[in-house]
């Protein structure tokens, strides 16, 4: 038996009842310090570098968490503001299956789906044997237990988002293989993705995942090249590293020598701006750096040529000498000659 050192009440982290009443066993020992921490932090703001050293918990791991404790409510973005609502809204019972409706099209929708309870989620595998299979292989996959989020996650992903169990099962497999097992937010978004894309068979996913492939050894190729502020790419700097390279066929030393365009124009780094310099080359036919380095000389020597033409056409245009009229009264030109050239002659005065 234990209690409570009363001594030890000199600062006091309040937390709501529901977390111990309900989460202790739901959500998992990340889940928990990071929860814990947040509310000790209550009334100021905290980013998932500082929460990673607080408690232990790696930054993926952290991240994971943090998408947990946001959609249940407990935690909200800094910039949003709570709102309070006089009717509470009406309990779940929690003996009743999960009821999840797929979307008609298979396209990533604005609002996450709910997460599900335990005992939706052991109501959902006594319902289909498909969603027993998942969550037990995916365990073999991931090298790992998995908890009541990563359950939720993964049945989700069936249910909600419509993949296949082997779909599912081979992002399992590629997390794990990447170091990423503990990372069920990074499984979660890339089954949510595939499935705006339809991505639903295992051959279109065995081509995405040597894309991701691909992607990830040419960031690593560019990061080395030319130092990226960024540790990995954002979803939107793979999508552009994937057409550079894949569709484009675009080599690292080229990107590279896009990025140092980019760099002498602009302050920060910005993908649209290669992306727009990588376009022209494109369209040019430009696919090495020597080509690119003529097509650079050859428009300096145009834009020479065009002020050298514009200031000889300046020149030209520039009003002549006026040319005397013969019929005119004087003459200025020939007054002007004869006042050099002529020897006045003056009259001698009489005495």
């Amino acid at each position: 038996m234990y209690k409570i050192n009363p001594t030890k009440y000199t600062g006091v982290t309040v937390m709501p009842a529901e977390i111990a009443e309900k989460h202790l066993i739901l959500a998992s020992g990340s889940q928990l310090k990071v929860i814990v921490y947040a509310f000790s932090r209550a009334g100021g703001a905290f980013g998932i570098p500082e929460i990673s050293r607080a408690t232990g918990v790696s930054e993926e791991e952290t991240e994971d968490a943090l998408t947990y404790w946001q959609e249940l409510g407990f935690i909200l973005p800094a910039e949003k503001d709570a709102v309070f609502e006089n009717t509470a809204a009406a309990p779940v019972k929690s003996s009743e299956p999960a009821v999840i409706t797929p979307p008609e099209k298979k396209k990533l929708p604005s609002h996450n789906p709910s997460r599900l309870t335990y005992d939706q989620i052991i109501a959902r595998m006594d319902e289909s044997e498909n969603v027993r299979i998942l969550l037990n292989e995916a365990q073999m996959r991931l090298g790992r237990t998995i908890g009541t989020g990563d359950m939720s996650s993964l049945v989700l992903l069936h249910d909600y988002y419509g993949l296949p169990v082997e779909v599912i099962l081979s992002i399992c497999e590629f997390a794990a293989q990447k170091g990423k097992s503990s990372n069920m937010n990074y499984i979660y978004k890339i089954g949510a993705d595939w499935s705006s894309r339809e991505i639903d068979t295992l051959e279109r996913a065995d081509e995405e995942l040597k894309s991701i492939e691909r992607v990830n050894s040419v960031w690593a190729e560019l990061s080395a090249a030319v130092r990226l502020p960024a540790s990995k790419p954002t979803s939107q700097q793979e999508k552009y590293l994937s057409q550079w390279t894949a569709e484009w066929g675009f080599s690292v030393p080229m990107l590279a020598l896009a990025f140092e365009e980019m760099r002498n124009n602009t302050e920060k780094t910005s993908f649209p701006y290669m992306h727009k310099v990588l376009s022209a080359w494109h369209t040019k036919g430009i696919k090495t750096p020597e080509a690119a380095a003529k097509e650079k000389e050859d428009f300096k020597a145009s834009q020479e040529r065009k002020l050298l033409e514009k200031a000889s056409g300046k020149k030209k245009t520039e009003k002549a000498s006026p040319v005397p009229d013969p019929n005119a009264s004087y003459d200025i030109q020939r007054a002007e000659q004869r006042a050099k050239t002529a020897v006045p002659k003056f009259k001698k005065r009489d005495r």
